[in-house]
């Protein structure tokens, strides 16, 4: 296979909120991880001030392109003002890195955004009408500031992504990235916010790329949409669904599909309240609750919640309601990972007696009043949580709490059954036979759906419709950017469940398929001729589906240099990312850490960026020019 040309760039990436220590400044992220009880930036890897280290890291391996993000909400403290200190910050980050030998790519929009920008509308913010008009107005101050130091822009990062934030599947507990709706959202909101925010991106791609080609002619504007590696003819049939939408209602009907199961399953127990863990596999398997208990062990937290079966989202809101009355009694149980979302900024605060009862979403709460019983597992031999109270009873924190469910649910605290349940029985008795096919129904769910597509490069070639994207969006890109993780050969249900886990951050367990890249670019070539293509992201955490973090990158860059050798013009491939960082709130470890050089986050003070496998591999892929012999 012949080698990289000469021409052909490696390279890295950081990202403001990821890396950047926090300034005091807040963005949309910062507000999320705050109210949802996640882990905080902190310092991070302290970018800001060591970007000169990371750069020269860069530069060590043998990298030639850097890719950072701009803090909006530094540059854009407040509408219309501009921080002139952060511009000229990021004027020398730049600056280092053109020295260094360095093509810079710079990404206005990283999945966040300032809290201004939120707010407008009366809280709208990317829906509202004139988000296109903000963005193009941040990208005019960037081109016309640093413009000269810029060699590719990217405008939104993973667009596609960006939906999440307003819808939610009916095995999601939660949204999974800001800013979330309003409580009790039903599956037509998601969707009808949907339908503005995706029209609302093409538009304000295209105006910001019309607002920087203005001020630099020659500049190379685009995206880049994260693509999941599916089977070829479910790619197929998916797109040819997206492309045969012709007006909103046909994507309104879609919403029921995505948001609500069409059986809520049941097993002998309605919920397990028996100190059950939080655990990244038993996500795939049941819903969970906010937290209700933190067990600490020689430094290690366990998070307690309420397990209860899939696509109950009736009874996981009645559930948290109550568990949110109970923490009011007792202030030293945890906020940590809650349910909540940031839909309040920009809004009236809400008024005493405002709130809404939980509505009937599904028919998880009408089987528990037929019955008129809600069965809770229980595990007895934890004194203060659940112990048997030598009456035929229980009691403790966690009975306390069932009661309190009871009292939600059927306005009874007596209506309880308790069911003990010991080892895996906790998890399996909420649970029947469906369980054993929930990969397919969550596949059908969302891979039958609009969503579950590359729809942003279907509207940029032209093929969506206009109410999707408008015609000023179609072709405005200078080059093809695309992100690519995850992917799966076939649709076994174990490799789809770990699909869509990814979706939800549990990195650890994603499907890699790396010869998937090669076809993608294959067809990102032939749907945009004589476009240049950059792989804007691509990377590993320390070992997913058994493949560590080393091997996925070798792996594929050699599929990335099959495209090379096939023609394709990839002109780029950046490795996510240069060092550890701080992923969106998740607890720093294994399933969070994509680092080409690791940083002890949580214990090193001094923030020592250490080699690794992975970035030995990735200096010896650059020096030789191929991944087939490394």
């Amino acid at each position: 296979m012949p080698r990289f040309p000469p021409d052909f760039r490696f390279g890295v990436a950081t990202a403001d909120h990821q890396c950047e220590a926090y300034a005091g400044q807040d963005d949309i992220r910062d507000v999320w991880e705050r109210v949802r009880g996640l882990t905080p930036r902190g310092k991070a890897t302290d970018f800001w001030n060591r970007y000169r280290e990371d750069v020269d890291l860069a530069r060590n391996l043998g990298c030639r392109a850097f890719r950072l993000s701009l803090a909006w909400a530094r540059l854009e403290p407040s509408p219309g003002v501009w921080d002139d200190a952060a511009f000229e910050h990021y004027r020398d980050v730049l600056q280092y890195m053109r020295g260094a030998g360095m093509t810079t790519i710079v990404t206005l929009h990283h999945n966040t955004w300032p809290i201004h920008v939120q707010e407008a509308g009366g809280g709208a913010g990317m829906l509202d009408s004139r988000f296109p008009d903000r963005l193009a107005a941040y990208a005019t101050e960037v081109a016309q500031r640093l413009g000269t130091l810029i060699d590719y822009y990217v405008t939104l990062n993973e667009p596609n992504q960006l939906v999440y934030g307003y819808i939610k599947g009916w095995w999601m507990r939660s949204y999974p990235v800001p800013p979330g709706l309003p409580p009790f959202a039903t599956g037509s909101e998601q969707m009808e916010a949907v339908l503005r925010l995706i029209p609302n991106l093409f538009r304000a791609h295209a105006r910001a790329r019309a607002a920087i080609k203005d001020i630099r002619p020659d500049a190379m504007v685009g995206a880049n949409p994260l693509v999941l590696g599916l089977p070829r003819w479910l790619q197929r049939w998916i797109d040819r669904c997206a492309t045969h939408l012709r007006e909103p209602d046909d994507l309104r009907s879609q919403a029921q599909r995505i948001c609500s199961a069409n059986v809520v399953d049941r097993g002998a127990v309605d919920i397990s309240l028996a100190q059950v863990a939080m655990t990244q596999e038993r996500m795939d398997r049941v819903l969970f609750s906010e937290p209700y208990y933190i067990e600490r062990t020689n430094g290690d937290e366990e998070l307690y919640a309420v397990a209860m079966p899939l696509g109950s989202r009736a009874l996981l809101n009645a559930v948290d309601r109550a568990i949110r009355d109970f923490k009011k009694e007792h202030p030293e149980l945890p906020r940590a990972h809650n349910r909540k979302t940031v839909a309040h900024i920009g809004k009236a605060p809400q008024t005493e007696g405002e709130e809404r009862d939980v509505p009937d979403l599904d028919d998880s709460l009408r089987n528990i009043r037929k019955h008129g019983i809600l069965r809770v597992g229980i595990q007895p031999g934890a004194d203060a949580l659940c112990s048997a109270d030598g009456k035929g009873g229980f009691s403790g924190l966690e009975p306390d709490l069932a009661r309190r469910i009871a009292k939600r649910v059927l306005g009874d605290e007596s209506a309880v059954q308790f069911v003990p349940l010991f080892g895996e029985q906790r998890i399996g008795a909420t649970r029947s036979w469906l369980q054993r096919i929930d990969g397919l129904r969550k596949t059908l769910s969302i891979f039958a759906t609009m969503l579950g597509t590359n729809w942003w490069n279907l509207g940029m070639s032209g093929r969506l419709a206009q109410f999707l994207c408008p015609p000023e969006a179609v072709g405005a890109l200078d080059f093809i950017g695309l992100d690519y993780y995850w992917g799966v050969s076939s649709l076994r249900p174990a490799q789809l469940e770990h699909l869509l886990s990814a979706m939800e951050f549990r990195y650890a367990n994603a499907p890699v398929w790396a010869r998937e890249l090669h076809d993608i670019l294959c067809e990102q070539r032939d749907q945009f001729p004589g476009k240049p293509i950059v792989v804007i992201e691509n990377g590993c955490v320390t070992t997913a589906s058994r493949v560590a973090r080393a091997d996925y990158i070798a792996r594929h860059i050699l599929q990335v240099q099959r495209a090379v050798a096939d023609g394709v013009p990839v002109v780029a491939y950046l490795c996510w990312s240069i060092t550890s960082n701080r992923e969106w709130g998740l607890r720093f470890d294994g399933n969070s850490d994509f680092g080409l050089y690791h940083i002890e986050l949580d214990t090193d003070p001094d923030l020592i960026r250490l080699p690794t496998p992975a970035s030995e591999r990735y200096a010896q892929i650059i020096a030789s020019r191929t991944a087939a012999t490394a």
